[in-house]
């Protein structure tokens, strides 16, 4: 059977830069799958993904023109229905013509007979590649992950379909031969439509495996996503390089991916504009330069200058004409935050305080003004209840955190809140570590950002954060499946690794308990689930095995800062050989004391110890608690856990020797308090039964 390389192409008009890589990635993987499935590819087959603005497609090698054939095997029907004296019965007939294998009626030999079952062999005939792309096709492109669908006539003015953008061409061959495929209202052929600008010929493909060298090279496109990523790349790098030693383009890998989708063949050019919009912040610049050019920055010493690189879809003779251009359009850009800013400026932070009782949080929780209020009182509470210092007024500084919020700069460009909070606070010529505080109380704002810079940072951004999710649960504002309006699951990240990274002391079930609203117990119930879960989920993303993970998290430690090493103690206790006993153990311990109704909060009495083995249990579990005290302060877990071990022949003695329903009601209170006692000395830091699951 014959191998070729399968190529496909869909030309459109311009699809959506948010969409289009996913919509080529799902189109090549989905069929390349289903390919593999259907043994259409080999060992050898390599599948190459095209995505450019106008055209999304695949490339995949050895695939066969047909998939191979099967012998089967097809159930019948119970032989003394099918099989009748000594012949086929009518029923068996009936299905054997219906099966095209009327042929083995003759003899009962023709037959398998598994379990009194009569079955037949069948071979099925291989589908050609041209039934199974068609079909195939029609069945993906219903499932593309299309943000919004555009319906569109086709040229007979009478057919309507749906796709992102209009289809225009269609390419579909295997090897040198043209698939007879019909998609969208188009019949393939072998023609490529090379750059819209750059390419004005109409190119024959004779092969499919000439497609990605013409269409570069005579096209004057780049038809792989990937391969243009890093053409622009290399091109900001030579650019940058061609500066001087001192000069840099941070690449914003958001920006890079999204510039790809706007070209088919890059050009990267330098442009600048008046330095006399270097006077605005510097994030100001770069963000308008970013969201609204799609510029990238160019510093010099680790400051912005007034350079810019645009990444252009066309090569023209004379470039100055386009960098002309983007210098005419992002001047009125610059202009307009310039005057954003200087209007800004005209007003005191502390004056734009007063705009806060204007701006509405929540319909149930009132204005902008009335939130700081709950991130002053939550400060104070984290203040007074950690190692963190800060001199600050609370109250103060929690509203003009939120000041620049009716700013003209921030109303522009939103992403800028707390970053401009910070340059007017200095332009009020407060205190730089106030000042930092606004800016970095956002902090971290997505997954791997850095996290706040000084102890006031940290305790306004733990208090804006919880604040957050406080208010919030109270309300029945909570993440359900994939939605999350309001960001909580960040802001429960954000606190878990805030108090983590930087080593917090704080009690989280301390200051819940404190600010939670008090008729909301059930709210503040699911607030706490909430917590843990993420915190379980963030350990285990950092590749700690989930048995381990949950049996530190079960008990929901109030204090989270050195639970990582807590998690690193039990991952090495669970390779000690006695370990698994003790879990096993301590999971018997807990159903004892399930079934056990009554209260277990009065002391073990020593009197009524009856067996050796009971005494000797109490006594191990004074001993290994005395030491496990000095291990806990300490925090020497692998130490601490490593002293349970000493329990290990205790209780088992215990279990072998002692009957702890014990007819005697004084003495069978007297064993619950004792295994009670000794659930707490071996889950002081885990809960160990959770590693016998």
């Amino acid at each position: 059977m014959s191998e070729n390389t399968l190529l496909f192409e869909l030309l459109c008009e311009e699809l959506p830069p948010s969409s289009q890589k996913q919509m080529s990635d799902f189109l090549a993987t989905e069929i390349f799958n289903q390919l593999n499935q259907n043994k259409f590819t080999t060992s050898n087959s390599k599948l190459n993904i095209y995505s450019t603005p106008r055209r999304i497609g695949f490339k995949i090698s050895h695939t066969a023109t047909k998939s191979p054939d099967e012998l089967t095997e097809i159930k019948l029907m119970p032989k003394k229905i099918g099989w009748v004296d000594d012949q086929a019965a009518a029923p068996l007939i009936k299905k054997l013509e219906s099966l095209n294998l009327i042929d083995l009626k003759d003899s009962l030999d023709n037959f398998i007979i598994q379990d009194e079952v009569l079955y037949a062999k069948k071979n099925i005939e291989g589908t050609s590649i041209v039934e199974f792309i068609q079909k195939e096709l029609n069945q993906v492109l219903k499932k593309m992950p299309i943000e919004k669908v555009m319906s569109y006539q086709l040229a007979d003015g009478w057919t309507s379909v749906n796709f992102a953008r209009p289809a225009i061409n269609l390419i579909c061959m295997h090897g040198s031969e043209i698939l007879d495929i019909e998609i969208l209202g188009l019949k393939a052929n072998n023609i490529i439509q090379g750059h819209r600008f750059e390419s004005t010929e109409a190119l024959s493909l004779k092969n499919a495996d000439q497609y990605e060298d013409l269409l570069e090279k005579k096209g004057n496109v780049i038809p792989e996503f990937d391969k243009r990523y890093d053409e622009i790349q290399n091109q900001i790098s030579h650019l940058v390089k061609n500066l001087g030693n001192n000069y840099s383009c941070p690449l914003d890998n958001e920006l890079l991916e999204e510039v790809t989708t706007l070209v088919e063949k890059p050009n990267a050019m330098m442009g600048s504009f008046d330095s006399q919009f270097l006077d605005i912040p510097s994030e100001c610049l770069i963000l308008s330069m970013k969201s609204n050019q799609k510029y990238f920055p160019v510093l010099k010493d680790n400051q912005l200058t007034n350079k810019f690189i645009l990444i252009s879809n066309i090569y023209p003779k004379d470039p100055s004409m386009v960098i002309k251009g983007n210098e005419k359009v992002i001047y009125p850009r610059l202009a307009d935050a310039e005057f954003f800013f200087s209007q800004d400026k005209k007003r005191s932070l502390t004056a734009m305080v007063s705009d806060l009782d204007n701006i509405v949080y929540h319909q149930k929780l009132g204005s902008l003004n009335e939130r700081c209020l709950s991130v002053s009182k939550i400060f104070n509470h984290i203040r007074e209840n950690t190692t963190l210092n800060s001199n600050h007024d609370s109250d103060l500084l929690a509203k003009l955190a939120k000041a620049d919020l009716s700013s003209l700069m921030v109303g522009e460009f939103p992403e800028l809140q707390g970053i401009m909070g910070k340059y007017y606070a200095l332009a009020s010529d407060m205190d730089e570590d106030f000042a930092q505080a606004i800016e970095d109380h956002y902090k971290p704002k997505f997954s791997g950002d850095e996290l706040p810079k000084n102890d006031t940072s940290l305790i306004l951004s733990l208090a804006d954060k919880f604040t957050t999710l406080i208010d919030l649960f109270s309300i029945g504002e909570k993440p359900s499946g994939v939605k999350d309006p309001f960001a909580l699951r960040r802001a429960a990240i954000s606190i878990i690794r805030i108090l983590i990274e930087c080593d917090i002391n704080l009690d989280l079930i301390e200051l819940i308990n404190k600010t939670f609203p008090g008729d909301h117990e059930e709210d503040k119930a699911q607030l706490i689930d909430f917590i843990y879960d993420r915190l379980e989920n963030f350990i285990k993303d950092r590749g700690y095995e989930t048995l381990v993970v949950q049996s530190v998290c079960d008990s929901q430690p109030r204090l989270i800062n050195d639970i990582i090493f807590k998690v690193e103690a039990v991952n090495e206790f669970k390779k000690i050989d006695l370990s698994e006993n003790l879990a096993q153990s301590n999971k018997r311990v807990l159903n004892i004391l399930k079934k056990y109704d009554n209260p277990l909060t009065d002391k073990v009495n020593q009197d009524l110890l009856e067996s050796d083995s009971e005494k000797l249990l109490y006594q191990s579990i004074v001993k290994v608690n005395e030491n496990n005290k000095g291990y806990l302060e300490a925090k020497k877990y692998n130490i601490l856990l490593n002293n349970l071990i000493h329990l290990s022949e205790p209780i088992d003695n215990f279990f072998e020797d002692t009957m702890v329903n014990a007819d005697d009601k004084d003495i069978k209170h007297n064993r619950h308090l004792l295994l009670s006692e000794l659930n707490k000395a071996m889950n002081i830091i885990a809960n160990l039964s959770v590693l016998g699951t």
